[in-house]
């Protein structure tokens, strides 16, 4: 069974959506220390390396040693989360078909040296949470609200294709606002799932086009407004 790691806090219709179309959920832990918004978001405790490989820090590793499958390969990372930004970014990169975007100066030493050898280039951005600013559509689209980040892209490679959406209309727990990418996750290489109705975002529209534009569909978990969980991380990768 296919199976996506989710904020233990998102709602119960954003699980009951993910189990009934066949997904098992994942729920990640609280981490103590961490501000609220974040301390239970997938995508500052774990990131996925690709062939069924894992890294998580070191904080959550025994929890999820405990709860993913035994076929799945897990990772300590070295990196302890720490309290304030920027040191709690370092799972939080977003990998592409060539790049892994990230603050490199933050990022867990394994990601780096991980995509080095599988010879995939590493985009520096000033964006900590490059993950959660990210939403990936495939290995060569993304839709993002950063500005530093589409500029960054585009400097590099202009096969990249990138949707500069505006910020805000994106529910987090106690902050203004979240992010894109931090509402979504390729639960199958062209399934997008999205928390929230992406037609209450101003510009659902547009994201909807470039979706279809590269023949992924959007499944809606919840109603409501999009609401950022930190992504939803599953093992589609690029």
């Amino acid at each position: 069974m296919d199976f996506a790691i989710v904020d233990c806090r998102a709602d119960n219709e954003t699980i009951y959506t993910l189990e009934a179309i066949g997904i098992k959920v994942i729920p990640t832990i609280k981490i103590d220390g961490l501000y609220d918004a974040v301390a239970t978001h997938p995508d500052i405790q774990i990131h996925y390396l690709g062939n069924c490989k894992f890294l998580c820090a070191p904080e959550v590793y025994s929890y999820y040693k405990k709860i993913l499958s035994k076929d799945v390969i897990l990772i300590k990372g070295q990196k302890k989360l720490g309290v304030k930004y920027p040191d709690d970014i370092a799972y939080n990169a977003a990998v592409l078909k060539d790049y892994v975007i990230c603050n490199s100066q933050y990022t867990a030493p394994e990601i780096i040296s991980e995509y080095q050898a599988l010879s995939k280039t590493i985009l520096n951005v000033k964006q900590g949470y490059s993950k959660c600013n990210l939403c990936i559509v495939n290995g060569c689209a993304v839709i993002t609200s950063d500005k530093g980040i589409m500029k960054s892209i585009n400097n590099i490679d202009r096969n990249i294709e990138v949707l500069l959406i505006g910020q805000g209309h994106i529910n987090l727990r106690e902050m203004p606002y979240g992010f894109i990418g931090g509402t979504s996750g390729l639960i199958k290489k062209n399934v997008l799932a999205v928390n929230g109705n992406i037609n209450l975002h101003p510009d659902g529209n547009r994201i909807k086009l470039f979706c279809k534009k590269y023949d992924v569909d959007i499944i809606t978990l919840k109603t409501g407004i999009l609401t950022d969980i930190g992504s939803i991380i599953t093992k589609n990768t690029f």
